[in-house]
Formats: structure tokens, C-alpha cells, sequence
């Protein structure tokens, strides 16, 4: 769960990007540390360079540079933290598990943090309308959401 601190710097990183989607990766040690790493979304990058393979463009969807999601695992990994949880907004959408969010936590059958919750910020013009967390469920093989604003 996250604390009050880490989920102001989300949504103010979330305002900050908007109307584009903010991304990020939080790292802890389980017991109240939380480091909130502000990511780059690279989408629109992506988009420019190759429009028929990246068919969207950052007010619809996020992309985390993998050399720098890299360096923010193992910096987490020499201080003896773990990853707690990944965020980005959803620029005037609801807060909700979308199939490419599915998808990009998932390898295979199986998610490929289980222990990580997933945040996703509502922003409706200019204002965060709500938060939600979506942590998986090993019995619903599922995410579970839960209103954290």
C-alpha cells in the first residue's frame, strides 16, 4: 500500500505530464520506504519513428525507455529494495485495467511482478478525478482494483 507522500508526487507527476500519460516504477522495502522513480514516456518517440507499429501517441498510451526501467531495477537491487509498484495516467479515461495494461504486466499466465500493485490515475481536464490500485489475486487469477482516491 502506498503512503500519502508517494501518491502526491504520482499525481503530481501525472498533472505535470498531462495531457499525455505519465509513467513511473516504485521501489520500497515493504515496510514504508517508497522511492517514486518518474519515468520518461518515450510513446511519442516511438509514434514518430515508426506510426504503423506504435499506432498511438502518448495522450493514449505509455512507454518506459527499457534502458532506463533497467537502471531504476538495478539500483533498487544493490540497496536491497524491490519493486513495490508501476504507475501512469489515463489523460481524460477512468482508472481502470486496460487490455494493453493486461498485457504488459503479464508473462505469460502469470504476472511478471505479482507482488507489485499497478496504479493507474484518472485525469479529467487538468483535474485527478480518481486513483486506483490493481494488485493480483492468485485464487481469481486476476487484478483486483481498489479506490485509492
Amino acid at each position: 500500500m502506498l503512503d500519502n507522500n508517494s501518491l502526491k508526487t504520482i499525481c503530481g507527476h501525472a498533472l505535470q505530464e498531462y495531457p499525455d500519460e505519465c509513467c513511473g516504477i516504485i521501489t520500497g522495502d515493504g515496510k514504508g520506504l517508497a522511492v517514486v522513480h518518474k519515468c520518461r514516456n518515450i510513446q511519442n518517440e516511438l509514434h514518430e519513428k515508426d506510426p504503423e507499429r506504435h499506432k498511438r501517441d502518448a495522450r493514449t498510451a505509455y512507454y518506459i525507455d527499457p534502458k532506463e526501467m533497467l537502471s531504476i531495477f538495478n539500483e533498487a537491487e544493490k540497496k536491497g529494495l524491490k519493486i513495490i509498484a508501476f504507475y501512469h495516467s489515463h489523460p481524460e479515461h477512468a482508472a481502470y485495467f486496460s487490455q494493453e495494461d493486461w498485457d504488459m504486466a503479464m508473462f505469460g499466465d502469470e504476472p511478471s511482478y505479482p507482488d507489485a500493485e499497478y496504479i493507474v490515475v484518472s485525469i479529467f481536464n487538468g483535474t485527478i478525478n480518481e486513483a486506483a490500485s490493481f494488485k493480483w489475486d492468485e485464487n481469481k487469477k486476476d487484478f483486483q482494483k481498489r479506490i485509492i482516491i
